[in-house]
């Protein structure tokens, strides 16, 4: 959804005048639903393809019968596939739930960001911890890193950072051009970040971004 839909969303009554009976709903409400949804996409395809995975090797295990080697191995397999799917669910649940801020290592927040969109961050990291609600944050930041990557997969991205006494602040470039979803998908971080006490910044003309979190306290 674009941003400036946001502003659009009031509907009709029956005199085709905006509805009074309903208020508008704030964009806070509809950025929350966002960061859900902006995982939506992801999730089908994730789900669809580990399930695929998970009915081949069970329809192989059927057929091998007795064969107690291949039995094993397509036995693995299934049970790989079933992880895989229940650790996608799971982290789709952590995102509908309230969030809850937490300490987490700033080196293992941005590598489990930058695995989600195959996008690896290149700079030593310091091993500090800030304190955010892991789940959505580590969505916001991949939303981030995918649209400062470039296209395709296996992508690295430089990155200097600096610290203060309350924030620590990862700088990084943008490939350039943005993909056409880039406004909705750092509108989405942005929200994120506030609401755990960081910020997104955009830095020389849109050529590269800041984000900064908290330090654990």
């Amino acid at each position: 959804m674009p941003i400036e839909a946001f502003n659009s969303l009031v509907h009709l009554d029956d005199q085709g005048q905006p509805c009074t009976t309903h208020p508008e709903p704030p964009v806070d409400a509809l950025l929350s639903l966002a960061v859900i949804g902006s995982r939506a996409g992801g999730f089908n395809h994730d789900i669809a393809s580990k399930l695929q995975g998970l009915m081949m090797a069970l329809d192989e295990i059927s057929e091998l019968g007795e064969q107690d080697s291949n039995l094993a191995r397509s036995a693995e397999s299934a049970h790989t596939a079933l992880k895989e799917v229940l650790s996608t669910l799971n982290v789709n649940r952590a995102m509908t739930k309230p969030p809850s801020r937490a300490p987490i290592s700033l080196p293992e927040l941005w590598t489990r960001a930058g695995e989600r969109v195959y996008v690896t961050l290149k700079g030593q990291l310091p091993t500090v911890d800030v304190e955010v609600s892991a789940a959505t944050m580590t969505q916001a930041l991949a939303l981030a890193l995918d649209v400062c990557g470039g296209p395709g997969r296996g992508r690295a991205i430089s990155a200097d950072v600096a610290q203060t006494a309350t924030h620590v602040t990862v700088t990084f470039p943008a490939v350039m051009p943005l993909p056409s979803n880039a406004a909705e998908a750092l509108a989405i971080a942005t929200y994120v970040l506030a609401r755990d006490g960081g910020s997104f910044t955009c830095c020389d003309g849109g050529k590269s971004f800041a984000i900064s979190l908290p330090l654990a306290k």
